[in-house]
């Protein structure tokens, strides 16, 4: 499938690269004007956990980029790895430019649902998604991880043909697809998992004095348990998500396993990288006002989240994408 990326952030860049060294075609589209940094390509430091492949690997990425799109390009896959609050300029840039019948594949959190999608998209021109890896850019250099699962999944309305063809695009780069049965159940119990502790981390914007701060970590996994009982009572069935069933347990259990995880896990410290940024703050707040909207309309009082909300106060919420 001739595919179209959108942008050279982290996670576009590493599935471009991934993609590109399968020998697919691929292409990033990015703003006028950006082109001409991408000549040379980019660094990247890669942690590579898929099977088969060199574990860390030092290399040039020589991406393809274009700065407009039209239909007779004849882009066949279009990917969305964007945040959530660019989506929406994103589909209004492309969709009309990619001719109607390119089929795009968000990589976007998503609390709200499909509807934003349903504006603009058939179910048929669709599917969702999420990436497994992330990182940051460390002085030029993108310090990543790409990991050996792609999340993939259809809704109601979707058919599994198309779902094969991205499935074997993926698996042609070595990325075994994680085929969920709902896959926006599933985005909403990762949303939910993460956003507590994102919002916490928000206070300190550094990660040795966030794990130094007990009750600042006490109050972000009270938050994630609330978030994840909003999920319950959106129609998620929690038991369906064995590897969140460790939140349940006693709060110095789960607390001194994340702290260990930070310490010795080279995955998390390289997808946690980018927690910091403008564009990641930016995406934790406009999700944890989404889940709080979502707690007052179902009046779920969520007292250690809402305690949270103080360390977001001065983020912004929007911005155009990249």
């Amino acid at each position: 499938m001739k595919t179209l990326i959108v942008g050279t952030g982290v996670i576009g860049t590493i599935y471009g690269w991934a993609l590109s060294n399968a020998s697919l075609d691929v292409t990033h589209f990015v703003r006028p004007g950006k082109m001409n940094q991408f000549v040379d390509g980019v660094k990247l430091d890669v942690l590579d956990e898929r099977k088969g492949f060199k574990p860390n690997q030092l290399m040039q990425y020589r991406l393809h980029c274009v700065e407009t799109v039209h239909p007779e390009d004849g882009y066949e896959l279009v990917i969305l790895p964007v945040n959530i609050f660019q989506l929406e300029d994103v589909l209004k840039a492309l969709v009309p430019c990619v001719g109607d019948k390119a089929l795009f594949l968000t990589m976007t959190a998503n609390w709200d649902g499909t509807a934003l999608l349903d504006q603009y998209l058939p179910r048929s021109r669709y599917l969702i998604g999420y990436a497994d890896g992330g990182g940051t850019i460390r002085a030029g250099v993108y310090w990543t991880n790409l990991g050996s699962e792609v999340h993939l999944g259809t809704l109601e309305g979707q058919n599994s043909v198309q779902l094969n063809q991205v499935k074997e695009l993926f698996e042609k780069a070595g990325m075994k697809p994680d085929i969920q049965s709902n896959m926006l159940h599933w985005l909403w119990v990762h949303n939910a998992s993460a956003v507590g502790f994102a919002a916490g981390f928000a206070k300190h914007r550094d990660f040795q004095a966030y794990l130094k701060d007990g009750d600042l970590l006490k109050t972000c996994l009270h938050a994630t348990r609330e978030l994840l009982a909003l999920c319950e009572k959106r129609g998620v069935k929690l038991a369906d998500y064995p590897e969140i069933s460790y939140m349940g347990w006693p709060d110095f259990l789960v607390l001194g396993i994340m702290r260990w995880m930070f310490a010795t896990n080279k995955s998390m410290q390289r997808y946690t990288a980018h927690a910091a940024s403008a564009g990641s703050l930016r995406e934790t707040k406009y999700n944890f006002d989404a889940m709080l909207k979502t707690a007052k309309e179902l009046k779920l009082p969520t007292p250690a989240l809402n305690e949270l909300s103080i360390h977001l106060e001065n983020i912004e919420d929007s911005e155009s994408a990249e």
